[in-house]
């Protein structure tokens, strides 16, 4: 039997991977051998979810458990989803909040917003490493919390078999490919950066056509535009979030405090009847449990090969987005084509902010998070002291009072 552990699993919104798992053809004729195993901080929650993942998987033979007790869920476990939020949507409100404050984008994977989650979570992560690598020393170790590429050295560190995991490089690559009426599986394509942060500078037909080089060629328009104004600048296709260093993007919130209001109604109505999918978890697209986690999972146990990117230490400490083919217990990581353009610029500053960020999460104080905030793009000069501060003050009390990880959600 192959043990599957779901670490987050009380969130409601855990129902779209059961659906995801569902859904997968290449799973189908595995799930009978399955034991998945929901772990949760929240007992209602977790057991409906579980409901919901008995009626749904429960003709393919799975095995599902729910429990609140960390070691209990990650006893014998092969693979351990990590998709934990320490402190809740709550914290990362707060979170939001205090990027917002400060004048900036508040999104929870970048700028001070996401150096802040990181210093927030780094104790309790750091506990989960620890009892997961004692636990179950041998397990695959799939994490999606925010900051990925932070948390996830955050887990390499104590020699976890981890890799972060975003399926936004293939998203970007398939809504060029849309653009330009193509399908994308037929595409050989590059990607160069960190999680959130990176570029697209190769992507080809099989006969050798330089897409980007079509797109020049061809006559502008809305479809294409875009990918025009990115190629001629940066020699490269950029993802969505290039617009936040860009000054292209205009000034934003978060999202936390709608979320935690869908997620409250998601839950009532898996409550009141966990035999089905709840309406409203239509209004969150969650398109990484179908495209990046459940496809990176059949393909570790061997049910078909993945080929998109990870998350994975490339150079000491420093985690990158990194093309990779995998199957079974092999991971090879695809070098990419030599390619050239500013966006280089780009990926060199990208990485430079990265490794002050890890050196200000190994010795924190006010000094080493301002220079992380210094060198990042979002930042305000003028807001630099003042975020170091807060950020520095959180990460102390974090220290005097360390939260325990057990049954968090």
């Amino acid at each position: 039997m192959t043990r599957v552990c779901i670490l987050g699993g009380s969130s409601p919104f855990t129902v779209a991977l059961v659906d995801a798992i569902e859904g997968s053809e290449a799973l189908s004729h595995r799930l009978g051998e399955w034991v998945l195993v929901l772990q949760g901080r929240n007992v209602q929650n977790v057991d409906a979810v579980a409901h919901y993942a008995r009626h749904r998987l429960g003709a393919f033979g799975t095995s599902v458990i729910s429990t609140t007790d960390l070691d209990a869920a990650l006893a014998d476990a092969e693979i351990v989803v990590v998709q934990t939020r320490f402190g809740g949507l709550e914290a990362r409100a707060d979170d939001e909040l205090f990027a917002s404050e400060l004048g900036c984008i508040a999104d929870e994977t970048l700028g001070p917003c996401g150096l802040l989650s990181a210093f927030r979570q780094i104790r309790p992560v750091d506990d989960l490493a620890i009892r997961m690598k004692a636990i179950c020393p041998g397990a695959f170790v799939v994490n999606m919390i925010n900051p990925l590429s932070l948390t996830t050295a955050m887990m390499l560190r104590h020699g976890l078999a981890a890799v972060g995991i975003c399926e936004l490089p293939l998203a970007t690559l398939q809504a060029f490919a849309r653009a330009l009426r193509i399908d994308p599986t037929e595409l050989c394509w590059s990607y160069e950066g960190l999680n959130h942060r990176g570029f697209i500078p190769i992507a080809r037909t099989r006969d050798g056509e330089d897409l980007l080089q079509r797109v020049l060629r061809l006559a502008p328009d809305s479809a294409t535009q875009k990918y025009r104004d990115d190629i001629l600048r940066l020699g490269a296709i950029s993802t969505k979030y290039f617009a936040l260093f860009d000054g292209g993007a205009s000034h934003n919130k978060g999202r936390a405090v709608a979320l935690i209001s869908l997620r409250d109604a998601i839950a009532g109505d898996l409550i009141a009847d966990p035999t089905q999918c709840p309406a409203q978890i239509a209004k969150r697209d969650m398109p990484w449990y179908a495209q990046a986690v459940v496809p990176l999972v059949a393909a570790r146990i061997g049910a078909q090969s993945y080929d998109a990117t990870i998350n994975v230490a490339v150079d000491g400490p420093l985690v990158c987005e990194r093309r990779a083919l995998v199957l079974g217990d092999r991971i090879d990581i695809l070098e990419s084509e030599p390619a050239n353009g500013p966006f280089r610029d780009w990926v060199a500053a990208f990485e430079h902010h990265e490794r002050l960020c890890l050196a200000a999460l190994a010795d924190p104080t006010p000094y080493t998070i301002g220079a992380a905030l210094e060198a990042d793009r979002i930042t305000p000069s003028d807001k630099v002291r003042t975020a170091a501060a807060r950020i520095f003050r959180t990460w102390r009390d974090a220290a005097s009072n360390p939260p325990t990880v057990r049954g968090q959600q």
